[in-house]
Order: C-alpha cells, then sequence, then structure tokens
C-alpha cells in the first residue's frame, strides 16, 4: 500500500531503460502538490492517511470512506476560490483511485489467504473431498440427509488391546496416527470419505457426497491398497522398535442415510443404516477367518469384473437377515488358469454344503485343504463343522448357516 502510495505521488519511478530495471526517487510531483496551496497541502494529506490507514479498513467501511475522500477533495478544488480549473485535480483523483484499488487487491488477497487457511484447518476436522464438494455445490450445504446406495468400509487392528497396554501413551499416539495417516491417504486417493475414527478402527464409505457408479469397486481397491500400503508402514514401524500392524477390513454395499446428523450442541457429515451395520460386523468376521478382507455379496455383484472367494453364510449379531461373506482373490485378467480351476472347485465344494450333501463337500473341501497349503486351516473348518453337523443336526436344513452372534460382538 505504501509503495502504491510512492508511485502515485510520483516519488518512486520505475526506471525500464535499465538493465536490471530500476527504481528513483522523485519530488517534483511533491512539490507540485504543493505548490497548489491548501488543494494540494490537503490533498496529499488525505492520500497519505490512507495511504497509511487502508489496511485496516474492512471491506463495508473503505468504499464509503473513499467515496468521502473524493468528496472532499472534489469540494476543495471546485468550492475553494482560485484561479480558474487546477490542473492538478484530474492527478489527485487518479491518485485517490489507485489507492483505492491497490487496498481492494491486498484485501483480497487477504482474505483468500484467510479462506484457505480456515479450509484447511477444517479439512483435520471435515472430509477433504466434502470440504471440496461444498465449495463448489453451495447449495448442498442446507441438505440434512438423504437415502444413496454406498459402500461401507471398516479398518480395524487387530489384537489392539494388547498392543496399547505395552506402549506408553506418546508411543501409541505416534503408532496409531502413522496408521490413520496411511490408511486415510489411501481413501483419499481412491474418491472415499473418511467418516471417522474410533479408537483404532476407521469408517469410510464411497458414494456420497458425490454420487458415484464405481463406489463399489473404488471401495474394493481401496481396501486391497490399504492392506499393502500398512505391510509397509507394519515392516517400517518394527525397524523402529514398535509393534507391527495386522488389519482387518469389512466391506458392504446398500442403500443408507448420509448426510448431516447431530443434535444443536454437535454435528457430522456421517452414514447409518443396514450396510454400515453390516460391514462393522464383517469387519470382526475377519479374526475368526483369520483373512485381512471379509466382503458382503451385496458389494461383490457390483463388481463383476473381480474374482472372490466364498467364505461363509452367516447370522451376525444385530442383524436378521444371514449374510453371504466372500473373500476378493485379484481381478479376473490375472488370474491363472489353475486358480480358476481351484476357484470353481471350491464353489462346488460350498454349493455341495448348502445343499447339505455333506460327504460330496467334505471330500471337496479335504482335497483344496491337501492342494492349498495357504488355506489348510480354512478348509479344516469346514471339514472339523461338517464332522460336528453329521452328528448333531442331519435333519437341520439351516445347518450350513454359521451363528456368530455370540462368538462376535
Amino acid at each position: 500500500m505504501v509503495v502504491s502510495a510512492l508511485f502515485c505521488f510520483d516519488l518512486l519511478k520505475l526506471d525500464l531503460s535499465t538493465s536490471p530495471a530500476s527504481f528513483a526517487v522523485s519530488f517534483g510531483s511533491l512539490e507540485f502538490l504543493l505548490q497548489s496551496g491548501v488543494r494540494g497541502v490537503t490533498s496529499l494529506l488525505i492520500a497519505a492517511t490512507l495511504s497509511i490507514g487502508a489496511p485496516l479498513l474492512t471491506m463495508v467501511t473503505a468504499l464509503p470512506i473513499f467515496a468521502f475522500a473524493i468528496l472532499v477533495v472534489a469540494v476543495l478544488y471546485f468550492a475553494v476560490p482560485g484561479n480558474g480549473f487546477d490542473p492538478t485535480f484530474p492527478a489527485v483523483i487518479a491518485m485517490l483511485l489507485v489507492i483505492f484499488a491497490a487496498y481492494l487487491v491486498g484485501a483480497f488477497r487477504d482474505r483468500a489467504s484467510h479462506q484457505r487457511k480456515v479450509t484447511e484447518f477444517f479439512r483435520h476436522y471435515v472430509p477433504s473431498n466434502l470440504t471440496d464438494y461444498y465449495i463448489d455445490n453451495p447449495s448442498g450445504m442446507d441438505a440434512v440427509s438423504d437415502s444413496r446406495e454406498l459402500t461401507i468400509l471398516f479398518c480395524d487392528i487387530k489384537q489392539f488391546t494388547s498392543i496399547a497396554e505395552t506402549l506408553d501413551p506418546d508411543r501409541l499416539r505416534d503408532w496409531l496416527n502413522a496408521y490413520f495417516g496411511v490408511v486415510s491417504r489411501v481413501i483419499h486417493q481412491h474418491g472415499g470419505t473418511v467418516d471417522k475414527y474410533m479408537g483404532d478402527s476407521v469408517m469410510a464409505f464411497w458414494g456420497a457426497p458425490e454420487p458415484s457408479e464405481t463406489h463399489a469397486s473404488d471401495a474394493l481397491y481401496a481396501s486391497r491398497r490399504i492392506q499393502e500400503e500398512v505391510a509397509v508402514l507394519s515392516h517400517q514401524l518394527q525397524g523402529l522398535g514398535l509393534p507391527p500392524i495386522t488389519i482387518g477390513i469389512g466391506m458392504a454395499t446398500g442403500f443408507a442415510n448420509v448426510g448431516h446428523m447431530g443434535s444443536r450442541y454437535h454435528m457430522t457429515y456421517t452414514a447409518v443404516g443396514d450396510p454400515v451395520n453390516t460391514a462393522n460386523r464383517l469387519q470382526r468376521c475377519t479374526g475368526y477367518y483369520d483373512l485381512s478382507i471379509v466382503v458382503a455379496e451385496s458389494t461383490i455383484e457390483k463388481v463383476p469384473e473381480y474374482l472372490f472367494r466364498e467364505l461363509d453364510t452367516v447370522h451376525v449379531k444385530g442383524r436378521q437377515k444371514i449374510v453371504r461373506l466372500f473373500e476378493p482373490v485379484c481381478p479376473v485378467e490375472e488370474a491363472s488358469p489353475e486358480l480358476h480351476k481351484r476357484l470353481q472347485l471350491h464353489g462346488k465344494a460350498m454349493q455341495f454344503y448348502r445343499q447339505g450333501m455333506w460327504s460330496d463337500a467334505e471330500r471337496l473341501f479335504a482335497k483344496l485343504g491337501r492342494d492349498d497349503l495357504t488355506s489348510r486351516e480354512f478348509y479344516k473348518k469346514y471339514v472339523d463343522r461338517i464332522q460336528k453337523i453329521r452328528t448333531t443336526k442331519p435333519e437341520d436344513e439351516s445347518a450350513h448357516i454359521l451363528d456368530l452372534t455370540q462368538r462376535i460382538g
């Protein structure tokens, strides 16, 4: 503002004829104004005052003050007796307008800087994609909530309680923050919205605030990336003498109510509904199956380009309907002929199991366990379960449905 005033008074000149360009000081225009008597001196004082005091003005008060200053100058030049038209009048008005323009530029720059700081501040507390959405769609802030098809993800650290007991509060905080940072970054990169952190658990969803036709596949690919990134982080933490991190992820797709919810004391942008509860329960199932990711049937129906292995049909706590569980394997195009063959055999075994064809199911599960050593314990569960069903529930048509309501909270 001061520099602009110096240019206006012609006290500071930019000489472009030199290389590099140089500044020079001149007092010619100042002397010219002073020679104009009361008019020139008063105009000079008004301009100097505005140059110094303008940064203190608000946007509301600046316009009337500058307008009043121009009015005062006009009164001075046309009401005070003199010898005709004073040639300094246009220069003084131009000087005041330039000072006002410089004020506007500075004010808008400061306002933009302030908005950036506020936006960055609230990005730590409000989902960043929600902030961006409301900047582009301000009318959306008036909406309370609506029903949308979403894909929900819960990510949790296995054995967190026992690990937390071994760490002091500061190291536990740093350990958790590193984990939250990796998971949240991957969620954002895949277009998801981080809903909340609950202890060591992260809840996220896809399909809001911006609608998405690919929310299920985006969430699925994010879950696989989270698994990879957390494995890298776990190795790094072990190098620092911190405990490793093993995660469990549950996912489900369905219609949920999403938007602003809460009270006049506190509001949050969140999703509630059956898929939220289901995803939460499926995350807890990962420990039972000793897997990293468990997906509901509602999600795999939306991602036909991916291969899944059926895990089970279960009852989970808090839900009347049964849930078919699946494990994501890989994209169809990446699967080898051997993998396709093994999954087909697995699918046939699951079909026999659901139909109560216990002998055929047991034979195939035993074969799969011998051929796939990494899944031996998983198939052993089925062999043991079939042997128990044969002795306790031979006529029960729902014997193939596993009740996890008591085993998993």
